[in-house]
């Protein structure tokens, strides 16, 4: 099975979504199903599951990979569960953040939890469309992102990620229809402007706030989990 089911009943279930390219993401953040620590979050389920291409799981026919999929591997592990009926606490971590951030849009969050997830710098619709052809270059002189995807194995393709999304009209547009409560942990590996990350949160339509980390781990997440859901109550 890709996803594991820990024993964290506050939050009924936990989704969390790891970062792409991380080949290690899916064990790693499984350990968020240990204690939360006093006052904090207890899901009942926490569901992890493995992005394709990743080693576990195989690429999709085809080999083609869009930030949006990350969304999709995500509804598809709630309904394998059985959990896909009342919305879950959503969380991610780089470009899992944005997955989560999506599924939170359409309304399929009861809360939103972005680790490292509040972007890269603005970029403007030419930058946009000069960021994708860069990506394009730095894949074809990869000649191990050419070759096909090795089986149980990260595929080098995934090395590379995405090309910017952070057009920030449509960021912030995107981020005023989320609606339940934000919780944007930042780390010192973040790639958001330091100076941006009140502004950032500040586009989101309900109660959102920001807090840093010393580092994208289960263990300082978890910490700030139980500190967010104290202050909740």
């Amino acid at each position: 099975m890709s996803e594991d089911v820990g024993p964290m009943s506050e939050v009924r279930v936990l989704l969390f979504l790891h970062e792409v390219g991380d080949a290690e993401g899916p064990r790693r953040w499984r350990a968020l199903a240990g204690p939360a620590g006093p006052g904090g979050p207890q899901p009942g389920v926490v569901l992890v599951p493995d992005l394709p291409g990743h080693g576990v799981v195989p690429p999709e026919e085809g080999a083609y990979y869009a930030p949006g999929d990350v969304a999709l591997v995500g509804v598809r592990a709630l309904a394998a569960a059985g959990l896909d009926g009342e919305p879950p606490l959503v969380a991610g971590h780089g470009w899992g953040a944005f997955g989560a951030e999506l599924l939170a849009a359409a309304g399929r969050a009861s809360a939103l939890v972005l680790v490292d997830g509040l972007g890269g710098p603005w970029v403007s619709r030419r930058e946009l469309i000069d960021a994708q052809h860069a990506w394009v270059r730095a894949v074809l002189a990869d000649p191990a992102a050419l070759a096909p995807p090795p089986p149980g194995a990260l595929d080098p393709r995934l090395r590379h990620g995405f090309p910017s999304i952070w057009e920030r009209t449509f960021t912030e547009a995107r981020r005023g229809a989320i609606t339940v409560p934000v919780l944007a942990l930042e780390s010192p590996a973040s790639p958001t402007p330091p100076g941006e990350h009140a502004e950032r949160v500040g586009a989101f339509g309900g109660d959102a706030r920001v807090e840093e980390i010393s580092e994208a781990s289960p263990q300082a997440v978890l910490g700030a989990l139980s500190a967010w859901s104290r202050a909740q109550r």
